[in-house]
């Protein structure tokens, strides 16, 4: 009886959620791969584990024919009936081997094969756990810092933060800790690796899910967003209770969750307003903080409108270097061409 097997076999299913049977199968088929390899591969061989005792069983496995051409792997029907009586033609014979000098071999193998489990069954539940985490702003630690990245530890797994995925020009220093963005969690040999980033517009997404309960529970929904990370953020948002504004769930009272979120996002402006579904009204809204005069579509099919502003506002509407219209265009999809009003 080979109870050191079975107690290691249990321990490892109460410590480690591994199935007996499960590894009970594995370890056969790796043993049949280990006397083939350390005894050659000319006879047909089976290894079968008791499952009450944990003896190990290496067997001779032959077809049973009428004429013997291959004695390592063919008997005949008489010396069959020898060790099974009811064996015919087409069948399969298996005649016990002696595993004395398969002993040694049988127990590394068992070991090894054993960690192997291990190492993967945990790089599987790493992954499971990990790969939830998808889609979702993380807190990280900082553990170094290079000029072209920064190295930092979610949960557990290190991974690493790409200096273009960093927010504009912002200061990461080691032992810092920071929130992420996780793009993917991809397998690996070495176990799971996750992908972040902090300068993608999912990112300040994922803030708003975190201070704002209406963005994580639903009832206030992002439209659109466009984004210039370190620049300026625009975030279109609607509201499927009316007694909720959308605009004011994500400021929160006296600026209390928008703030937050500014403070994580090293100074990047975010503008957030109302959807519409009326292209005019969208445009309008989304040149904020500028107020329009009026919005003319010029072209529903090219998409092409003119905005007229206040003189005083041309500046605000366009923003520095034109980011405040780039940004409009992009979440609105429409090309803006933006006007002062005692222009025209």
């Amino acid at each position: 009886m080979n109870t050191g097997l079975l107690d290691a076999l249990d321990q490892l299913e109460e410590e480690k959620g591994i199935s007996k049977d499960e590894i009970i199968q594995i370890l056969e088929k790796a043993l049949v791969s280990a006397y083939r390899k350390n005894f050659g591969t000319a006879k047909n061989v089976d290894v079968k584990i008791d499952r009450m005792t944990g003896d190990i069983q290496l067997f001779q496995v032959f077809d049973v024919v009428e004429d013997v051409q291959d004695q390592l792997t063919q008997i005949s029907v008489s010396e069959a009936k020898k060790i099974d009586p009811l064996a015919d033609i087409g069948k399969k014979i298996y005649k016990k081997m002696s595993v004395k000098n398969f002993s040694r071999i049988a127990a590394q193998t068992a070991k090894q094969v054993l960690i192997q489990r291990i190492r993967e069954l945990e790089k599987e539940r790493q992954y499971e756990h990990y790969s939830g985490l998808a889609g979702s702003v993380v807190t990280a630690e900082v553990i170094r810092v290079t000029a072209d990245w920064a190295d930092i530890r979610v949960g557990k797994i290190e991974t690493r933060l790409p200096k273009k995925e960093w927010i504009g020009n912002e200061t990461i220093k080691a032992g810092d800790l920071i929130k992420v963005y996780v793009e993917s969690v991809l397998k690996d040999k070495k176990g799971p690796r996750i992908i972040v980033t902090r300068a993608a517009p999912e990112f300040v997404a994922g803030l708003l899910k975190l201070e704002v309960p209406e963005v994580e529970n639903g009832i206030v929904q992002i439209k659109a967003m466009a984004r210039e990370a370190g620049v300026r953020t625009k975030i279109a948002v609607v509201s499927s209770n009316p007694q909720v504004d959308p605009v004011g769930a994500c400021i929160g009272e006296g600026g209390s969750r928008i703030v937050a979120i500014l403070k994580e996002l090293k100074g990047e402006k975010v503008d957030v307003f109302r959807w519409s579904d009326d292209p005019r009204q969208l445009i309008a809204n989304a040149l904020a903080p500028a107020s329009a005069t009026s919005v003319e579509i010029l072209d529903f099919e090219r998409k092409a409108a003119r905005v007229l502003v206040p003189p005083t506002q041309l500046s605000l509407a366009i923003g520095k270097g034109g980011q405040n219209a780039r940004l409009a265009a992009k979440l609105t999809g429409w090309k803006i061409d933006i006007k002062p009003v005692m222009n025209l």
